[in-house]
């Protein structure tokens, strides 16, 4: 990645009509990824409900009445299993959502470090 750019070279990206940017951009994808296979995401919400922050689009937020249950944090071993039962279905990313403002230190974020290690070493 670079970090150097030039005035002249910012220019030239941003005068490049889009179609030739986007033909450059499926080059580059070709060169590091397998162009006949789809990443494929598997969802885990890890903390569910509760949120504090009021955005009214997720059905998170404790300011909105929505059918979302409040769950606290997941167990760290039921995440794994749900990571392994996905990579064995073909998933090859992870992600895991949590319903917080902030990421807390303490017990919980270590828990969730203690997730996202597990997941990384064990599930691949």
């Amino acid at each position: 990645m670079r970090h150097d750019w030039t005035l002249p070279e910012i220019r030239a990206i941003y005068e490049t009509p889009l179609l030739s940017l986007l033909f450059r951009a499926q080059q580059v994808a070709r060169q590091f990824h397998q162009p006949d296979q789809v990443q494929t995401c598997h969802l885990v919400s890890i903390k569910t409900g509760g949120c504090p922050e009021d955005c009214a689009y997720c059905p998170q937020s404790a300011h909105y009445d929505t059918p979302v249950a409040r769950q606290g944090l997941m167990d760290v071993e039921e995440v794994l299993t749900r990571a392994r039962r996905a990579a064995a279905d073909g998933v090859t990313r992870l992600c895991m959502g949590a319903a917080w403002r902030d990421a807390p230190d303490g017990p919980e974020f270590d828990t969730v470090l203690r997730m996202v290690r597990g997941v990384a070493r064990r599930v691949r």
